[in-house]
């Protein structure tokens, strides 16, 4: 009977703590640097061939989500990337993601990140020989939350894409305003 009373009471602990989610809707900005793949010269543009770096691009993102509970969640985001080469192509990436997060205290949370993103990569100049085109692969990324009150947090986030070699590793860090 005592093992049954105290199952019950920490599957109750545990309920509590799930529920302590009084602002579940949020919003996020972001801003920071991708390592987009970007040609070393024209010759490499007009080629379309393998002789390309690793630029660092500006990234801006937004992020919309919701969590069931302090532990996990959902979230979809765009972000854009302006590739700084050459021909200053840019790159649209629309995800959406399960986000689990582990609280450490009050003030600071990890979370990881996972789900599917949809890219779209813009030539801007179409005689450069780089195609646009589309393509859809997995996200992944870590980040850190802190809490500087009830509904505002600031956040730092790492993540990339697979299947999309040109995207590289976004980091962004951003503000949240949940409600």
């Amino acid at each position: 009977m005592k093992k049954l009373l105290a199952l019950a009471l920490a599957v109750n602990a545990g309920l509590a703590l799930a529920r302590d989610n009084s602002y579940p809707v949020y919003i996020n900005a972001n801003l920071g640097t991708s390592t987009a793949l970007s040609p070393k010269n024209n010759q490499d543009i007009k080629a379309f061939n393998s002789n390309f770096n690793y630029s660092n691009s500006l990234a801006l993102g937004a992020n919309a989500g919701y969590n069931f509970n302090r532990f996990f969640g959902i979230e979809g985001g765009l972000t854009h990337v302006w590739v700084n080469n050459y021909i200053n192509d840019t790159m649209g990436i629309l995800d959406v993601a399960v986000k689990g997060s582990i609280p450490l205290g009050k003030i600071f949370s990890i979370y990881g990140r996972a789900g599917l993103a949809g890219y779209s990569y813009y030539a801007t100049t179409p005689k450069s020989g780089v195609p646009s085109g589309t393509s859809v692969g997995l996200l992944y990324g870590v980040g850190a939350s802190w809490n500087l009150s009830r509904h505002w947090s600031l956040r730092a986030e790492d993540w990339s894409v697979t299947g999309i070699p040109s995207v590289g590793q976004i980091v962004q860090f951003g503000a949240q305003l949940s409600f």
